[in-house]
């Protein structure tokens, strides 16, 4: 009875322990999933200040660059503070026009998203105070993300931006993956990485925006998320030429604009760089190049133009100057239509820092001036043929005013020997033989004495508002406008009827002007009013 007894617990014993054994067996096969979501963050350019560049990062995540930084700290830090700061360059275009261009980088603030992980994912972004600015891919841009696990290549995937993408699935529980991900900023080129098998040597050229990234993770099972921010690789310059608010005219053409290198050799901009996959080094092509900057068309002509963002790519600070093929402007000056063409006409000695984004403005406006002089005049004559005053006026280097309140009823000027006009200007109508014969009219056609265009001798103005003014330019070139009537404060342009022309008139800049004013006398003639220059001053 007792040996039955034993007999069966013993079967027992290994008919549960067979049950336990398969039960682990079927366990162990049951697969484990994983899936990592690529989430993409946007791009970000990281200037670098004095102090962070004299340190090379060794955060994978943020795409920098050992090579350039290691490059960059041997530098003086005269170049790189005066690479952060605002350089202005002032050009003479010619008399009408100045061009002051201003390189400064663009403001960024240090952004607290730098430092926020994406979903679960701890990317840190160390003790790096670079100033980020993080904007958003444009939509249908292409990137890629590419997975190695060690040195070896497993996956890829491509993008667009805007679009949802698909994550990476089939990869290894618990292991590290390091995910690359690269853009050139262009919703058709993706180029492909050379040597991409093995991380250590997968490399990737660039003439184009180049972004890149890189980041670690460890692979948990079920959900992984991976937040991408892709980081520009080289210098960009958006260049805007503009008119001044307060300067009339358009810009018509801006042809062959370009960015040449100065100075040293080694900091010239050069045709391409390429960044190795693993540490996101940057080597240079040896070749140099000149970058041309891309304007929009003009069409009939802008005040403002904005080109396209241009690339530098350089493998330290580099100095540059701007070189301008052709420029023309035309605009109204004193009234009148002029053209300034500029060739050829180069900005000297920019300092461009690597990785770092600058607005180039080229404002074009009138020099800053100021009144000289102030050169009153009034005579009253009832009598003679011919009645003849002299002033001295007041020498200026950018043209000569003169504002007439009161007028009746014509006048010439000898100014230092050279009549102003080759006849006596007259505004009055008269069939009388031995007196000038009106040749003036308003450039609209209207007449003095006819419709609502008052005589000439009934219009009263004042120092703020003179009936007829008479503007030298700084090239010596003469300008006539007038009132039409005491209501109608305006100045209009005044044109001659005949052959009678202006002469160029010779100012002194810096003595005395000798000014002889005649008038053929008809009953009672009047001129009264003042003369002032004009003089180029240092602008605010």
């Amino acid at each position: 009875m007792r040996k039955t007894n034993a007999f069966g617990h013993i079967s027992v014993f290994f008919f549960l322990l067979s049950i336990f054994s398969c039960s682990k067996e079927t366990v162990t096969d049951i697969p484990v999933e994983s899936n990592v979501t690529i989430e993409l963050l946007g791009s970000e350019i990281e200037s670098e200040n004095t102090s962070t560049s004299q340190n090379a990062s060794t955060n994978f995540g943020n795409g920098s660059n050992i090579e350039l930084k290691s490059q960059t700290a041997k530098l003086e830090k005269s170049e790189l503070s005066q690479s952060a700061q605002p350089q202005t360059r002032i050009v003479t275009l010619d008399d009408n026009f100045q061009m002051v261009a201003t390189l400064k980088p663009i403001d960024q603030d240090i952004s607290s998203i730098a430092g926020t992980p994406a979903k679960g994912l701890k990317a840190s972004v160390g003790n790096n105070k670079s100033a980020i600015v993080r904007t958003p891919l444009t939509s249908g841009v292409k990137y890629r993300v590419m997975a190695y696990l060690g040195d070896n290549f497993v996956s890829q995937m491509d993008y667009e931006a805007g679009k949802s993408p698909s994550g990476f699935t089939n990869l290894t529980v618990g292991s590290t993956y390091t995910f690359i991900a690269y853009s050139v900023n262009s919703s058709t080129s993706l180029p492909e990485v050379t040597n991409r098998a093995k991380l250590s040597t997968a490399i990737l050229n660039s003439s184009e925006d180049l972004m890149y990234f890189r980041s670690s993770l460890q692979i948990a099972s079920g959900d992984n998320y991976l937040g991408v921010i892709l980081k520009h690789q080289f210098s960009q310059i958006t260049m805007t030429a503009r008119l001044t608010d307060d300067t009339r005219g358009e810009i018509v053409s801006l042809t062959n604009v370009r960015f040449t290198g100065s100075g040293d050799p080694a900091a010239t901009p050069r045709k391409s760089g390429t960044i190795k996959l693993s540490d996101g080094a940057l080597s240079y092509s040896s070749d140099t190049t000149s970058v041309g900057v891309k304007y929009p068309s003009l069409g009939s002509g802008m005040r403002s133009v904005t080109a396209s963002p241009t690339l530098l790519i350089s493998p330290r600070i580099s100095t540059v100057d701007v070189s301008i093929g052709s420029l023309l402007i035309n605009a109204v000056i004193n009234g009148k239509q002029v053209s300034t063409v500029r060739n050829n006409l180069v900005l000297q000695d920019f300092v461009i820092a690597p990785n770092q984004r600058y607005d180039l403005v080229l404002q074009i406006k009138n020099p800053c001036t100021e009144p000289t002089g102030d050169d009153t005049f009034e005579w009253r004559s009832q009598y003679g043929d011919v009645k003849t005053n002299t002033l001295y006026a007041s020498g200026a280097n950018y043209g000569y005013t003169f504002d007439i309140y009161e007028l009746d009823n014509s006048f010439n000027m000898e100014i230092n020997g050279q009549k102003l006009a080759t006849k006596e200007i007259q505004f009055e109508y008269t069939t009388a033989t031995n007196l000038p014969k009106r040749n003036v009219r308003f450039a609209d056609g209207s007449i003095w004495g006819e419709n609502n265009v008052s005589q000439i001798w009934n219009i009263i103005g004042n120092r703020d508002h003179p009936s007829v003014k008479v503007v030298i330019s700084s090239k010596g070139e003469v300008s006539i406008f007038g009132r039409k009537n005491n209501t109608d404060r305006s100045l209009y342009p005044i044109v001659f009827t005949d052959d009678t022309k202006f002469n160029k008139i010779v100012w002194n800049t810096t003595a005395q002007n000798k000014v002889v004013v005649t008038q053929s006398v008809i009953n009672i003639t009047v001129m009264h009013g003042r003369g002032y220059g004009v003089k180029v001053i240092p602008c605010p």
